[in-house]
């Protein structure tokens, strides 16, 4: 994301008592301890491994169309390379005939729905023996929630962060909940869980001040 938003998660992860390290990585995990490749090591009992998305095996595909994080090459219509009934959406794909992105598209939920959306097409077309229109990713923008009143924004055309970014954060993760009984069942959750404060839902827990 941004420097803006990069800088926001910094300093609000910091202000809750996180301990941010950058510019190493893990090399491995064992008898508790997490080693960095720095030489350095850190004492835990839990480690919470959140770094990329790796796709599932599926058997029957030959190892040539299986690219970086198993993910699965496919030309400019979804179709698997060297197939022409087997199509791969999402986060399994990996396509780089995209031009703005020669090393294949972010794994995010856009990515899927447009590619879902033109692959239905398509199949239409298929049908219709018309010919298939390529898939072009249109970047809509990244946000991420940081914690409460505190979020970021990327959009295409300019960056911010904080409350407002929080509140259209929880705008847009609501809009595409089908149905509008489930709209406000969330909505109405979130809100009651906004008010309680509920402990079960807190991902960091700060140590009680000393007096």
């Amino acid at each position: 994301m941004s420097k803006i938003a990069q800088d926001e998660a910094f300093n609000v992860l910091k202000k809750l008592g996180v301990r941010i390290t950058l510019g190493v990585a893990v090399k491995d995990y064992n008898n508790g301890f997490v080693s960095l490749d720095n030489g350095k090591s850190i004492l835990t009992n839990t480690l919470i491994w959140t770094s990329g998305v790796t796709g599932g095996e599926l058997p029957g595909l030959p190892a040539e169309v299986i690219g970086r994080g198993r993910r699965i090459l496919t030309d400019e219509f979804n179709r698997v390379k060297g197939f022409g009934n087997i199509f791969a959406i999402g986060d399994i794909c990996f396509q780089t005939t995209d031009k703005n992105y020669p090393n294949g598209h972010p794994q995010v939920a856009q990515v899927a729905i447009q590619q879902g959306t033109l692959l239905a097409k398509n199949l239409k077309r298929a049908v219709d023996q018309k010919p298939l229109t390529p898939f072009a990713y249109r970047d809509k923008g990244s946000m991420a929630i940081i914690a409460k009143y505190k979020a970021v924004a990327d959009l295409p055309r300019f960056s911010f962060k904080g409350f407002f970014a929080w509140l259209i954060w929880l705008f847009i993760h609501i809009m595409p909940i089908a149905g509008y009984r489930n709209k406000l069942k969330l909505a109405a959750n979130w809100f009651w869980s906004f008010i309680s404060n509920n402990p079960t839902l807190r991902l960091i827990i700060r140590p009680r001040k000393e007096r």
